[in-house]
């Protein structure tokens, strides 16, 4: 007597197609991936400018140093987070993808470099800026100006860092969710090129 259950009989029967992915399905994919990375590094790179040329203007314009030299710093990490995704974020050269031997060999390459950037975010993209946030925050929140008495400054300073450790960890989870994502596409090549 077979005590299977009749629908895991019937699905384990039917007969399986291989996953396969042609030639022209990894070019297009990769061509379509390096469009991608290109777009999200050109709004980092906008959006730095922007965080620059804000914390410039609090930089020369705030009325204690505590304040200018928290947003010198945010500004120097903005500095160092656009080289770092240059330098392991960029998008693929035209040149480099011109000169690739193996469209499924240079896109699995270019997956994997993507999803450890992505999946190092907290060091390179998240770590820089921590001491200027909090060194901004506790010169905001304890400026000579602030008239609120020291526990109301320290409610101030702690508000901040939690709303700011609040979106760091946002960003990362994000950044995670995104470098699975290239995991598993990753695999769904790898059993592509196996089949």
């Amino acid at each position: 007597m077979n005590e299977r259950d009749p629908f895991q009989a019937l699905w384990t029967s039917q007969p399986q197609t291989p996953f396969s992915m042609s030639l022209d399905d990894v070019h297009a994919r990769a061509a379509r991936f390096q469009a991608r990375i290109r777009l999200r590094n050109a709004i980092e790179y906008a959006a730095s400018v922007m965080v620059i040329g804000f914390f410039g203007w609090i930089a020369v314009s705030a009325p204690t140093a505590v304040i200018q030299g928290g947003a010198g710093l945010i500004i120097l990490g903005a500095l160092y987070v656009c080289w770092k995704l240059h330098q392991l974020g960029r998008a693929a050269t035209r040149e480099e993808m011109h000169h690739a031997q193996s469209w499924a060999d240079f896109h699995r390459g270019e997956l994997v470099r993507q999803r450890d950037t992505l999946a190092t975010v907290w060091q390179w993209y998240l770590a820089p800026f921590a001491p200027g946030m909090l060194v901004f925050l506790a010169g905001v929140a304890f400026t000579p100006e602030n008239p609120a008495p020291l526990p109301a400054r320290a409610a101030i300073f702690g508000v901040g860092v939690l709303i700011v450790g609040a979106m760091f960890a946002a960003i990362h989870w994000l950044n995670l969710r995104a470098a699975a994502t290239l995991t598993r596409e990753i695999a769904a090549l790898d059993q592509a090129r196996a089949a």
